[in-house]
């Protein structure tokens, strides 16, 4: 199976996934159509299912006009989504397994951004929405702190290997965010001087690695006593994990 990022919108990817034999193609997070639409129509492919990570309209705002340019498209997303995303035609549950361009996938529901976020992991592949980003994680808009640090604890569990398709193109301000948080993690540099690289060369920050995250990112490191150590010299003395995780999610939402 292939992945294609997408660009859409101001700083959205989505992502084409397809089986070189069969042609077939699964589409995640419709942002846009058109761009879909002419990377779908170049490679001769048969556009078979879209999957929604999640109902806001930056990720679903494509669906209706791709439901007009291809039939029989099957619509995946989380059942507690119904009501949100119109046009579902298969609504999925946690640690459902589904067949996706002839791979074996999985769903893994990821509540925090949304009550109703949801991952599909497709062999290596996390399509992680806007749960997780590039060394960072989604704002708090519906979920918990707890719910949100049990659904990256659920992401961070996966193979190191795997591949994590993120919904955004954040990754070079989070790791400014993320060399504040944890000054001495040298690994942070040199990611981010890895992504200005692409950048200046208009490639995307995605995919990254899991392994890449477990790194850098520091919403999957709030056991580690370096993000302790900076919330107590700002005045944050921090206790458990949760209480890390809350503080630096915090912190994030006032970064400039």
């Amino acid at each position: 199976m292939k992945v294609i990022t997408i660009p859409c919108l101001q700083d959205n990817y989505c992502y084409l996934l397809y089986d070189e034999t069969s042609s077939e193609a699964a589409l995640v997070d419709p942002s846009e159509a058109w761009p879909v639409m002419q990377v779908v129509n170049d490679k001769n492919l048969h556009l078979k299912q879209i999957l929604c990570t999640h109902h806001h309209h930056d990720h679903i705002g494509g669906l209706e006009d791709l439901l007009d340019e291809y039939q029989d498209l099957e619509v995946v997303g989380f059942h507690e989504d119904r009501s949100r995303i119109a046009h579902l035609t298969r609504l999925v549950y946690d640690d459902e397994v589904l067949e996706i361009c002839g791979t074996k996938a999985t769903v893994m529901h990821t509540p925090g951004h949304t009550a109703t976020s949801i991952v599909f992991q497709v062999g290596e592949h996390l399509f992680v929405g806007d749960t997780l980003f590039g060394a960072g994680c989604g704002r708090l808009f519906e979920g918990t702190e707890a719910q949100m640090l049990h659904s990256l604890d659920r992401i961070g569990a996966c193979a190191p290997a795997s591949r994590i398709y993120f919904g955004h193109e954040y990754t070079a301000f989070n790791l400014r965010f993320a060399a504040q948080v944890e000054p001495g993690n040298e690994a942070i540099g040199e990611r981010a001087d890895a992504v200005q690289k692409l950048r200046s060369e208009n490639k995307s920050s995605a995919p990254s690695t899991l392994a890449e995250e477990l790194q850098t990112n520091p919403f999957l490191r709030v056991s580690e006593p370096s993000l302790a150590d900076y919330l107590g010299t700002i005045g944050r003395p921090a206790g458990d994990r949760l209480a890390v995780f809350t503080a630096i999610r915090e912190l994030r939402n006032h970064f400039s």
